[in-house]
């Protein structure tokens, strides 16, 4: 069974850094197991960027990521895959 654990505060010094100099203003970080998941959201654009040092990342997680932070907006998203690191990308409504 899968489940994203929101680690965002171990990361609250980066995050604080990236939202003064970035147009997100939405961040969070979560952990898949092995995999970490980090989600963005800028004006009306999600980005979701799914990775793994140790291998790569299965459909099932992805499925999961999908359905889980973007719902009905994952019929739209557009992915893209690059050994250990999937990129999402969804524009909100």
């Amino acid at each position: 069974m899968m489940n994203l654990v929101d680690i965002t505060n171990s990361y609250a010094r980066q995050i604080s850094k990236e939202l003064r100099l970035s147009p997100a203003h939405f961040i969070k970080v979560y952990s898949l197991g092995n995999s970490i998941v980090v989600h963005k959201k800028k004006d009306k654009t999600h980005e979701v960027v799914i990775s793994n040092k140790l291998r790569p990342i299965t459909d099932d997680e992805l499925d999961f990521v999908l359905e889980h932070l973007l719902g009905d907006l994952r019929n739209d998203a557009t992915i893209s895959k690059s050994g250990k690191v999937v990129e999402i990308e969804a524009a909100s409504n």
